[in-house]
């Protein structure tokens, strides 16, 4: 189990990030329109998804791309 937990990290991780880049970007765009609170909290909650997927990644020996 082990094993195939360790092949399936660098996809994850670059999944996770492509997460927390699109919850960036999403956050950008919310801020500049001067949205209401519901639509940036949406913004923070995929960056923290992002961050937690990397943050699992890691924990299984994930170094970087």
């Amino acid at each position: 189990m082990d094993a195939l937990v360790r092949l399936a990290v660098k996809p994850l991780a670059y999944a996770g990030t492509a997460v927390l880049f699109v919850g960036l970007v999403y956050l950008g765009i919310v801020l500049r329109e001067g949205s209401r609170g519901g639509e940036i909290r949406k913004a923070i909650a995929m960056i923290a998804a992002g961050a937690v997927v990397l943050g699992f990644a890691s924990t299984y020996g994930f170094t970087g791309f």
